[in-house]
């Protein structure tokens, strides 16, 4: 095979891999695709949409092999400013990467940013973990409003349709934007961590859950 036949058959590889995960999302309502922060954002407020995935470019700084401590960084429910500066301050004073720094706010950044356009006023809550287990190992949906889950190093979380065995893995990178359980509606989509490989490095993994004014888990 020439080489730039390999070219050819390796991009339309790679178009059919994007159309599959692409027309996944199409056939369910309940999941779609997005191309940036408020797209993410405007999605995931649609009322039949409990998943919804943003697909990113690698960031091989944080792929790298600097190692992350075992301890996890909190801030705890506030409004936007509040957690910013929290977690400038929490992370400045821990032993985590500085590498991991600057992207983490960024994303901190751009989704509260992009969270507020649409919900004003709402408190959030961060959390950056590394992990070395299977953490939540069972299928299930969280009972919060919104929880964004990236996974900077490792593998990203597992999902299925509740009414489907088939499992799929967020990509390294990948934003995941999850609805949380709401009272008198059955669960649609359903998420856990991925099994975590012994002598791997830890997953690092950021969540972000949003309380609106009013919500009530």
């Amino acid at each position: 095979m020439t080489y730039a036949a390999k070219l050819l058959s390796r991009d339309i590889a790679q178009n059919f891999a994007r159309k599959g995960r692409a027309d996944n999302g199409k056939a369910n309502p309940s999941v779609r695709r997005a191309a940036n922060w408020h797209d993410m954002v405007a999605t995931a407020t649609t009322d039949d949409v409990e998943l919804v995935l943003w697909e990113r470019d690698k960031s091989p700084s944080i792929i790298g092999s600097e190692n992350a401590p075992e301890s996890a960084i909190e801030v705890f429910i506030g409004e936007q400013r509040d957690v910013l500066s929290g977690f400038r301050m929490t992370f400045e004073a821990s032993e985590w990467p500085v590498s991991l720094y600057d992207i983490v706010e960024q994303d901190v950044q751009a989704f509260l940013d992009a969270f507020e356009t649409k919900l004003t006023g709402s408190h959030y809550r961060l959390r950056l973990h590394a992990i070395s287990d299977d953490a939540c190992r069972k299928f299930h949906q969280d009972r919060v409003f919104q929880r964004l889950i990236i996974t900077y190093r490792g593998q990203g979380t597992v999902w299925r349709y509740a009414d489907n065995s088939a499992e799929t893995k967020a990509m390294e990178m990948e934003c995941v934007l999850l609805r949380g359980k709401r009272n008198g509606r059955d669960p649609k989509i359903l998420h856990k961590s991925p099994i975590f490989t012994e002598g791997h490095p830890p997953r690092l993994v950021m969540v972000i859950d949003i309380i609106p004014k009013g919500f009530r888990p």
